[in-house]
């Protein structure tokens, strides 16, 4: 079970250089084709820590057009990640077992600022956890398997859904935030070579309705791939339960998405069908050199029901390399 103590570091006594220690929000204003992020990716042992904040509007093919960015590396680690300001101008507090967070922003170029609530709409999932996902037996308990994400998870990882609320303003314009979107923590040793592809996916329809899959990745032909689905959960009216199966057909252009056919049954035998257009999507790699994170806002529909959520693609840089080379392909 998660709880408050899991906000804290978990590197205890370890001497590992690259212990890690990360927390990532995404939010949108859907009917300003905007959507942003906010990422802390902390190494305690170390004593560093990288931030990323990350907004824009509609669609970019490059990072470098997108309408704001700021990710120094590196800042000075915090003594916890329950409750920190960074240099950066980022600061979060997080309370109620790890379920609601406030995440505040103050640009120091003062172009951008954030004030946003995450009320969180279900208890954390853990996948490490067997009471919870089920998928953890079909991978025999393999937690490196089971997530598909390589070093990045088996460690320490949760996931939830939640409402968020809140202003954005950038350059001067005032957006006010009311979404359900997804939040993440994790911890362990990672080594951020050449990431393991892997999709974070969030399909939300409001409070009562949401939906969470990992699913792992290939780029062929020049295009993203979904290959296994690993793990992942739906909320609904209150109830979580864990997904047992899931298929997704895939359009992009590129390497962002664009066009996304899901279809899901959960432990309970229910079965949905869903399907999501990109309103705005653009690549997110200021963070990090090592990988690059394809992310697309989905406006999505299932029967009478449309929701706005976010799609993350994470591919490492070197898996990119080897895929699209034409020295490789020789």
């Amino acid at each position: 079970m998660i709880t408050d103590q899991d906000l804290h570091f978990h590197n205890g006594n370890s001497p590992d250089f690259d212990h890690a220690e990360t927390l990532f929000l995404i939010f949108s204003v859907p009917e300003a084709r905007i959507s942003g992020n906010a990422y802390v990716l902390c190494r305690p042992n170390a004593g560093v820590c990288l931030s990323s904040v990350y907004v824009h509007q509609g669609m970019h093919a490059n990072a470098w057009t997108v309408d704001y960015s700021d990710a120094p590396m590196h800042v000075k680690c915090p003594e916890t990640m329950a409750d920190f300001t960074l240099s950066n101008g980022l600061s979060v507090k997080g309370s109620n077992d790890a379920r609601d967070y406030r995440f505040r922003y103050e640009g120091r170029d003062g172009l951008c600022r954030f004030d946003l609530d995450f009320k969180g709409l279900m208890a954390p999932f853990d996948p490490l956890d067997p009471a919870q996902n089920p998928m953890l037996e079909v991978f025999q308990g393999d937690p490196e398997a089971s997530t598909g994400a390589g070093d990045s998870w088996t460690k320490g990882h949760y996931d939830l859904v939640g409402r968020i609320e809140g202003e954005l303003e950038l350059y001067g314009h005032r957006f006010a935030v009311s979404c359900v979107d997804g939040l993440d923590r994790s911890w362990g040793p990672r080594a951020e070579w050449n990431s393991a592809p892997v999709s974070w996916m969030h399909i939300t329809f409001g409070d009562d309705l949401a939906f969470h899959l990992v699913v792992t990745l290939d780029v062929v032909n020049g295009q993203p791939v979904y290959t296994t689905f690993r793990f992942g959960y739906a909320l609904v009216n209150g109830e979580v339960s864990a997904i047992v199966a899931a298929e997704i057909d895939a359009e992009s252009v590129g390497m962002l998405g664009m066009h996304r056919v899901v279809r899901l049954t959960d432990a309970a035998g229910r079965s949905w069908e869903m399907t999501g257009g990109a309103i705005a999507a653009a690549p997110w790699h200021t963070a990090y050199t090592s990988f690059i994170s394809f992310q697309s806002l989905y406006r999505w529909t299932m029967g009478e029901r449309t929701g706005f959520s976010n799609v993350t693609d994470v591919i490492g840089v070197t898996t990119l390399s080897q895929r699209l080379s034409r020295l490789a392909r020789r």
